[in-house]
């Protein structure tokens, strides 16, 4: 069975920031979960970003040419032919229309991410800028059949922000959790900058969380310099929690860039610096409609003035209930979601044909094979001892509660599910729960995963459960990210106490 595959061109360094890649990210965890494969073919790079694109099961390709050149264009479409790509979506400033043509002209579609409307013409199928700006007279010179996305409502958010499209922001009467997060790389050195004025704001019982990417070169001496700061102030890096802790801040500040729009779709108030004029020209258009609050350029910072603008937002609730309320009605979280279908329409979906079936008595043989690969993942150390062969398949099928289920990709078998309901140990109220589910290796990074959950819990809210919860085998990031992107959240942490060695 054939992958759909995108090829995403964007590169990321200390310098240019991580911006370009991580807003394609979104993009490619969208493509993953509808049934394909993403490759960032980059010629730069960052070991943080390359890493962070590995934990994504995404698959990274250097190239060896100029980032912007013809010769570069040409390794492009070369690899597109040797993975029966469609799709390659470009994202940066270097990229010209000859970059765009020559992708063009080996009939590959092309998606154009852009900010400034800077090529002389457009040759791609689709292009797009999310920024509030964005207009169509900015692309007047294109080819007759490119299509534009323009605005917010295609701003592309990562997976992870799906879950809290219901949640609401509570504003306190005076603001008390500050975000400092300046980005992947902070290539002038802002963060700094910014920790050393904390001392300047004046206002009592303020928080302070200071985000730092994995690729900032200052981390040593941030370190250095909030150790001696107290217990209010935080330094994390790499954080894997970004819509928590934009959610728990009040107010966040930032340098333009993706960041803005997951801050805009959280609701919280935003004071932003402009690291270059396409930021700045952002900045202005979010600053106007009330949205945000430019604080400059990062050349032009002043402590006092960054410390002013903090102390005078912590007791304006007005305006950052405003703030809230703009931000949600610019990006709703579903601009990803609009993105892929203008792929989608004019790629053909290669998609597995799924259904459940009852696992029966006489696939004992072959369900407990699978069931024992399934374990052996969660722990590889894992024995099927003689009473989890004799019992463990017979009292599932006894019991009515639970419902066993062979998860049936194109007609073959692609793992199972095992789902139910049970009763509330002393309350008069049911609980569905997901108790197994395993797909097989080679049938992965199709959607299976989802689209079978996705059905089981349709089958069990007919029960009219009170909730559905699971639990995750710690370590499982994959499963981790699926239950999280699905809208589950974390309530619990699970302690068993380990079996004693017999001697």
């Amino acid at each position: 069975m054939t992958i759909r595959t995108l090829i995403i061109r964007a590169d990321a360094s200390v310098t240019m920031g991580t911006g370009h890649v991580m807003r394609c990210v979104a993009l490619a965890q969208a493509w993953q979960d509808d049934g394909g494969a993403a490759v960032f073919a980059m010629a730069q790079s960052t070991p943080a970003i390359n890493e962070y694109l590995r934990s994504e099961q995404v698959e990274v390709v250097p190239l060896n040419s100029p980032s912007g050149s013809a010769q570069n264009a040409e390794q492009v479409t070369q690899l597109a032919r040797d993975r029966a790509v469609e799709w390659v979506v470009v994202d940066g400033y270097q990229f010209t229309a000859e970059y765009q043509r020559i992708l063009k002209a080996a009939g590959l579609k092309v998606l154009f991410v852009d900010d400034t409307g800077q090529c002389e013409h457009y040759y791609a199928d689709l292009v797009l800028n999310q920024n509030a700006h964005a207009n169509e007279k900015m692309y007047g010179s294109r080819e007759a059949d490119t299509q534009l996305l323009l605005g917010p409502r295609y701003a592309m958010l990562r997976r992870e922000f799906k879950s809290w499209r219901r949640w609401k922001r509570e504003v306190p009467a005076a603001a008390t959790k500050l975000l400092v997060t300046i980005g992947g790389s902070d290539p002038d050195g802002l963060t700094l900058r910014l920790v050393e004025a904390l001392p300047k704001i004046s206002a009592a019982g303020v928080e302070v969380m200071i985000v730092v990417g994995g690729s900032n070169p200052c981390m040593t001496e941030l370190e250095r310099e909030v150790a001696g700061m107290g217990p209010h102030i935080q330094l994390v890096s790499n954080a894997g929690n970004m819509p928590e802790l934009m959610a728990q801040s009040d107010i966040a500040v930032i340098c333009g860039g993706g960041t803005a729009w997951e801050l805009l779709y959280m609701g919280c108030a935003i004071l932003s610096y402009a690291r270059d004029d396409v930021q700045e020209q952002i900045l202005k258009e979010l600053s106007a409609i009330g949205a945000a609050r430019s604080l400059g350029a990062v050349d032009a910072f002043q402590e006092t003035t960054f410390a002013r603008a903090i102390e005078e937002l912590i007791f304006l609730k007005d305006r950052r209930v405003a703030m809230a309320g703009l931000g949600r009605k610019l990006v709703d979280g579903k601009g990803t979601g609009r993105v892929l279908t203008c792929l989608a329409q004019e790629t053909p979906k290669i998609r597995p044909a799924l259904s459940m079936t009852p696992v029966k008595s006489k696939d004992k043989d072959s369900f407990l094979k699978m069931a024992e690969q399934h374990f052996r993942e969660l722990n590889r150390d894992f024995t099927p001892d003689q009473d989890w062969q004799d019992y463990y398949f017979d009292n599932i099928q006894k019991d009515c509660k639970y419902s066993l289920q062979w998860i049936v990709a194109d007609g073959q078998r692609a793992g199972f599910i095992l789902f139910g309901s049970e009763m509330h140990r002393f309350l008069p109220r049911k609980t569905g729960v997901i108790l197994e589910l395993f797909v097989v290796p080679e049938q992965r990074r199709r959607g299976i995963a989802r689209v079978i959950a996705e059905q089981a819990i349709c089958e069990m809210q007919k029960s009219s459960p009170s909730k559905i919860q699971l639990e995750v085998v710690e370590g499982n990031a994959a499963a981790v990210k699926l239950w999280k992107s699905m809208g589950f959240r974390k309530v619990t942490d699970r302690f068993v106490l380990a079996e004693r060695t017999k001697s």
